[in-house]
């Protein structure tokens, strides 16, 4: 290891203060198993009385419930005469909750509009919220109208998002779409031609079928595939290519005739 860096860790010290610290729920679950299984089983111990094994079993079976039930308490009674204050801004994507001292809090500053009185007057919604520790002066900005909050503006946000998300998949599913009705312009493409040749020669009428059946068909294969299986444009156009031969692209000097048809001239229309 370099010696201009240093480790995460410095001991086995650091590692049980992180795991202890990170993983409080982790820990106090091994306590109170430790504490039942000591309770359960008994075991002895030389040189230690019974009482101070049951003292111990019992302070890791109930010492993390009501570690935890007094840590809550003592939140819920520090918390019970502060200002509870949300600071929401949208531009930033600042959401946190605060709480205020009710004396900071009276001796705020406001800059610009009052704060928005929010879960039906029992907090504030701020813009802007800044404390400067040196001179104990807190300086707030709230929204001057209520529609113009910035946690609506970040719910409307959050929504909009989610539309976009819906919005793209359905562009995607819409473009594979579009290949297939490709399939079916050419498919009808073929069709015509080949039923109104075969209609000229035997001397029948010309198919008037052609494209509703087709056009049934691509429905029937759009409702039974998944939109992932179809395909895009340029495969279908390789498919058709790969079934009929390429184009051949016609010289406009050689399709043209040596010398112009006779006609009569016609009638001006």
């Amino acid at each position: 290891m370099s010696p201009e860096t240093s480790g995460t860790f410095g001991g086995w010290a650091d590692r049980l203060t992180y795991v202890i610290a990170e993983g409080q729920l982790v820990v106090a679950g091994c306590a109170v198993t430790l504490g039942a299984l000591l309770l359960l089983i008994r075991p002895e111990i030389p040189g230690v009385p019974p009482v101070a094994k049951g003292i111990f079993a019992s302070l890791l079976l109930m010492g993390p419930p009501l570690l935890g039930l007094f840590v809550t308490g003592a939140r819920k009674l520090r918390n019970r005469n502060m200002e509870e204050v949300y600071h929401i801004n949208g531009v930033d994507d600042t959401r946190r909750k605060l709480y205020v001292a009710p004396e900071v809090w009276t001796e705020k500053t406001v800059e610009g509009p009052s704060p928005y009185q929010v879960n039906d007057g029992d907090a504030f919604e701020v813009r802007e919220f800044t404390y400067h520790e040196d001179t104990d002066q807190l300086v707030v900005r709230g929204c001057y109208f209520s529609q113009l909050a910035d946690s609506k503006l970040v719910t409307i946000k959050a929504m909009l998002e989610d539309v976009h998300g819906d919005l793209i998949d359905a562009f995607l599913e819409y473009n594979r779409l579009r290949g297939r009705i490709s399939k079916m312009g050419l498919e009808i493409q073929r069709d015509v031609v080949n039923e109104e040749a075969e209609a000229d020669e035997r001397g029948l009428m010309n198919p008037r079928t052609t494209v509703k059946d087709r056009f049934e068909a691509a429905k029937d294969d759009a409702e039974a595939r998944d939109v992932d299986e179809i395909k895009d444009i340029s495969q279908y156009v390789d498919d058709y290519t790969d079934d009929h031969g390429p184009r051949t692209p016609v010289d406009t000097n050689e399709s043209a005739p040596k010398q112009p048809a006779a006609a009569d001239g016609g009638t001006d229309r």
